[in-house]
């Protein structure tokens, strides 16, 4: 679903991207000679890229601040409130608008198929105070600014193949989002809690296990209470609920990409049976985990 306050820049958005956004789920914008002197707030429920081929921009959320200038990327999650303007001249912008509900994360090769889950939640349900919106410096802008060119082209000619073309550029382009080192900025590191992170690089690490609050307990030194809230101020959840999405993620992405029996992924992301798991993906992403996969591959073999 398209949200109706798309990005306010002054600008018309393209009806190109507004019909691949419709049909695909994914759309291309570029935006040259972008000046905005005030902040206009929007919010879409789909994700946002957005990247700086030139200038300095200021991007504003809800509650921080950033600079963001050239060979940087944000993206911006779903329902994100935020906006941005220019404070020193003119900038360069490349938007790239994606609805994972629409069009598929595409497979990626371990260990950026992970990364790529940890970046970008594969449903809005499965956000979290971490991956809100996640600021990434590329390693090469110019050949990412290459690709993004060149989407733009495919998407605006649709040409004999344009839509193969769009597929394997937009995953060459995941790929190297993957690769691209994270940006921390200040308010997030006076924010930093060490024994918390060692907590959620726990779970990350064993949430296919069952995990018991005792043992996390000794592992931080704090009391159950204690560990608990200061958990869920630096995650924005609750233990059990981090556990929840990270499982849920693990699982809607073998759901996608695997023909594995539902109830060997139920068990591979440690969930404890097939009762539990159907009713926790259906509470959560609003379909069951057979009708999810059914989305994606009509045509696949769904073995329960």
């Amino acid at each position: 679903m398209i949200s109706e306050n798309l990005p306010p820049t002054g600008r018309t958005f393209y009806l190109e991207s507004v019909a691949h956004l419709k049909t695909i789920g994914l759309g291309i914008e570029y935006f040259p000679g972008f000046f905005q002197e005030h902040t206009e707030f929007h919010t879409h429920e789909f994700v946002e890229f957005l990247f700086v081929l030139k200038g300095t921009i200021q991007h504003v959320t809800g509650d921080h601040s950033y600079d963001e200038s050239a060979g940087r990327v944000a993206i911006i999650n779903y329902n994100q409130f935020h906006g941005f303007k220019t404070s020193t001249g003119i900038a360069d912008l490349m938007n790239i608008y994606w609805n994972p509900g629409k069009y598929p994360m595409p497979e990626l090769p371990e260990p950026l198929s992970t990364q790529l889950n940890k970046l970008i939640p594969a449903h809005p349900m499965l956000g979290h105070r971490l991956n809100r919106i996640v600021r990434l410096q590329l390693k090469n802008p110019e050949e990412t600014n290459r690709l993004l060119q060149m989407l733009l082209r495919e998407q605006n000619k649709e040409d004999p193949g344009s839509k193969a073309a769009i597929d394997a550029l937009f995953r060459l382009l995941l790929i190297k989002i993957c690769r691209a080192a994270s940006i921390v900025p200040e308010e997030d590191v006076e924010e930093f809690n060490p024994r918390m992170e060692k907590i959620r690089l726990y779970l990350e690490k064993n949430f296919t296990e069952s995990i018991r609050l005792e043992h996390l307990c000794e592992l931080t030194g704090l009391k159950e209470s204690n560990l608990c809230r200061q958990f869920k101020k630096y995650t924005g959840l609750s233990i059990g609920n981090y556990l929840k999405q990270r499982r849920l993620a693990t699982a809607m992405q073998q759901l996608r990409t695997t023909n594995n029996k539902i109830l060997e992924i139920c068990y591979n992301c440690g969930f404890p049976d097939i009762t539990h798991f159907n009713h926790t993906f259906r509470m959560a992403i609003g379909e069951t985990p057979s009708d999810y996969r059914k989305r994606f591959d009509p045509a696949k073999d769904h073995k329960i």
